[in-house]
């Protein structure tokens, strides 16, 4: 408003003057209002009028009109147009549904404008319309529908109540006369449009109005959510979808909340400490209907009873003990084989991965459940980072021995080797120094006869010289068994170049037009699966430590002590002892096939001299039967006998997530790895499979490649069951 200055005025307006005009100005209103009210109200009317407001809509336009209505004298009423207003539809085609709906948010605009700007005070407010599926639409809530019913739904919900929309036919539908094309002549001053609808002449009981309510409602999303929390059977989920126990319960208080706010206005609820006890007493009660009726004869000994929001607690014989601690409440029951128990006892077990009487303690700080520690059990088993701390192997049930182990040969016709030291030597001329020799080790498979001898290094030529004299004694054998070696096969390593230390390929070849064939074991650092010659290896080391003792011995020397050992392990006896039964004869031993007697002491006799060499042959067959038939009457019982690994355990499958055990590092940086390819034995037992994995180092892969390695199931630890993944 521009200032006197700015009007260009000599002298400001006096405040009397402003006053007064303000004064003449609300005059000439209230007067042109009471022309107004007295041109609308009949002289003879009673009390406060009705206002009457229809609505209708047609793919042409939408329309409203108001109608006042005043109660006479005599009993009698009177109707009259007050105002109306019509819109042109929009041009994108909308279904006829929404059309209605727009013309009922149309009426209601009228409604505000007509109470502002009038100064009537209705008696009563009436919106009518001829749609059944606008009227049922404002009765229920605006959240249950698309966006653009939604929304217009909330703005008539906001300024009227759903009680005062009624439904008429369309025949006294007034708003009709606004939304297709008429004669003038028909919306005169004394038309049907000025006077009717006829009805409203009539007291409104007699008026052909309803108020119906549709169940199916286009435009409808609503989700119904129905839940009784002290009758309801049927939980509001699937518990079973659930892995965590807290992202369960909180999900289930915040559905509470929308159920007890009955909006999902709910869903922003802050959570509070009451909303997640109720919560957990929920899925406690659901739990609960597992139980038969008969659950007080069932739990007698637990001394059961219902509390006042029906959960079944237990613990009454000590309720006087209770009252005397921090937890005033008895133990409430829960059944060992729902979801909700699984959960919670995983909740618990995940805090410190402890022990199972640790969790049990905790459990029953709250809750008490039959058979406790059956489940918890059960969850301690399947936790990844419980495998992970705990590493325990997987290993497997003893495989079946093979056929070179159990059918007579002769000496050294199935061979095993295996290479052991260092061994410390001096030198012959120069005393002081000090050098490494190794052993090598050859035995048996069937007769566990043994020969050892020296090797001056550990490269392939070393070893040739030596092999070529052992089969130059005891002739090639049918087949040679051996490892690779850790320094070839390494958990930590990758293969390293196989010339380095031992050349396989080369070794292969010995023997080869001889008719031998070189086994190597399939999996490394597995020392068991070699163990003819591994067990052996343990008593030559013993035998070593009593004879030499801290002695540095010559090349020579140490090779003599070898071959007296070799000779005393040929001595001892195998199989079973036969000193109960003097019947059974002298011991079985080794040296019995290679010598025709038990030690090297030169024979006593009698020697049959003769020339006739079936005689002698006889002589040879007679010993050589006489071992076989110690040898099948008592050492092979003994190999019937699994001497550990008697339980037969789930078999490692491809995908499987392991970790590798190699005792070159530190317990807890053991490898990562996966069962990338599986070998079955004989018995369909897996006890050895190819691992694939990466080389890591400073918490960085050295390269994209993936590794792979050759492993026992004993040098496994399970940590992640395909199954489970």
């Amino acid at each position: 408003m521009q200032s006197d200055e700015q009007l260009g005025w000599d002298k400001p307006i006096p405040d009397e003057m402003h006053v007064h005009w303000v004064n003449l100005f609300q005059d000439m209103y209230a007067l042109e209002d009471i022309k107004f009210r007295r041109c609308i109200r009949p002289h003879n009317a009673l009390g406060n009028p009705t206002l009457v407001i229809y609505a209708d809509a047609s793919n042409i336009a939408c329309s409203t009109c108001a109608y006042i209505r005043f109660e006479l004298k005599g009993g009698t009423f009177s109707a009259q147009l007050l105002t109306a207003k019509s819109r042109i539809a929009p041009i994108r085609q909308i279904t006829t549904p929404r059309l209605e709906l727009c013309a009922a948010v149309l009426s209601d605009r009228l409604r505000k404008v007509i109470e502002k700007e009038t100064s009537f005070v209705f008696d009563r407010v009436l919106h009518l319309t001829d749609s059944m599926i606008v009227r049922s639409q404002i009765q229920n809530e605006s959240h249950g529908f698309g966006a653009f019913v939604g929304t217009r739904i909330a703005e008539i919900q906001t300024h009227t109540n759903t009680n005062d929309w009624w439904w008429v036919a369309t025949d006294g539908n007034a708003a009709d006369y606004a939304t297709r094309p008429q004669n003038p002549r028909n919306l005169r001053s004394e038309s049907a449009w000025q006077r009717d609808p006829h009805y409203l002449t009539l007291p409104i009981d007699q008026w052909p109005i309803d108020q119906p309510c549709i169940k199916e409602l286009p435009d409808n999303n609503r989700v119904s959510l129905q839940c009784n929390i002290n009758q309801e059977v049927t939980p509001m989920m699937n518990i079973e979808r659930f892995s965590c126990y807290k992202r369960m319960i909180k999900t289930t208080a915040i559905i509470l909340c929308i159920i007890r706010k009955k909006t999902f206005r709910g869903i922003l609820h802050t959570l509070t400490a009451d909303d997640v006890r109720k919560a957990e007493r929920y899925w406690v009660k659901m739990v609960q209907t597992e139980f038969e009726e008969n659950w007080k004869e069932r739990f007698k000994r637990l001394g059961p009873s219902k509390d006042e929001d029906g959960i079944i607690r237990v613990g009454e014989r000590i309720s006087s003990w209770l009252k005397d601690n921090w937890n005033q409440n008895q133990f409430m029951l829960l059944s060992q084989n729902h979801q909700f128990t699984r959960l919670y006892i995983t909740y618990l077990h995940n805090t410190d991965h402890g022990g199972i009487d640790l969790t049990v303690a905790k459990l029953q700080s709250k809750f008490w459940v039959p058979r406790a520690r059956k489940v918890i059990k059960s969850v301690k088993e399947k936790c990844i980072i419980c495998r992970r701390l705990n590493k325990v192997v997987i290993g497997q049930q003893m495989g079946q021995l093979p056929e070179r182990r159990l059918k007579p040969s002769p000496a050294f016709f199935n061979t095993s080797l295996d290479l052991f030291g260092p061994l410390m030597i001096r030198d012959t001329v120069k005393r002081r120094t000090r050098a490494k020799a190794y052993g090598v080790i050859f035995t048996s498979l069937a007769s566990r006869a043994v020969h050892i001898d020296m090797m001056e290094g550990y490269d392939t030529q070393s070893f040739l010289n030596k092999f070529r004299r052992f089969v130059s004694m005891r002739d090639y054998p049918h087949t040679m068994h051996s490892d690779m070696g850790r320094q070839l096969m390494s958990a930590n390593k990758d293969i390293r170049n196989m010339t380095e230390k031992r050349n396989i390929n080369q070794i292969s070849q010995i023997g080869l037009h001889q008719g031998m064939t070189w086994s190597f074991k399939y999996s490394a650092n597995a020392p068991w699966q070699n163990s003819a010659c591994e067990s052996l290896i343990k008593t030559v080391k013993r035998l070593l430590v009593i004879v030499v003792g801290e002695n540095v011995l010559s090349f020579g020397e140490l090779q003599s002590v070898l071959y007296e050992e070799a000779n005393i392990l040929n001595e001892r006896p195998i199989g079973l002892k036969p000193g109960y039964d003097i019947s059974l004869g002298a011991y079985l031993c080794p040296n019995d096939l290679l010598l025709g007697r038990a030690s090297n002491k030169v024979p006593i006799g009698p020697m049959v001299e003769t020339t006739d060499t079936r005689k002698r042959f006889s002589l040879v067959q007679s010993i050589v039967t006489s071992f076989w038939r110690k040898w099948m009457r008592d050492y092979f019982p003994t190999l019937t006998i699994r001497q550990k690994w008697h339980t037969a355990r789930r078999n490692l499958r491809e995908v499987d997530a392991v970790l590798v055990k190699d005792s070159d590092l530190i317990r807890g940086n053991w490898k990562l790895a996966q069962v990338e390819r599986v070998k079955p034995g004989r018995d369909g037992k897996v006890r050895d499979v190819v691992l694939r994995y990466k080389i890591s180092k400073s918490d960085s892969m050295c390269d994209g490649k993936d590794r792979l390695i050759n492993r026992s199931d004993q040098r496994l630890v399970l940590l992640l069951p395909i199954e489970e993944q």
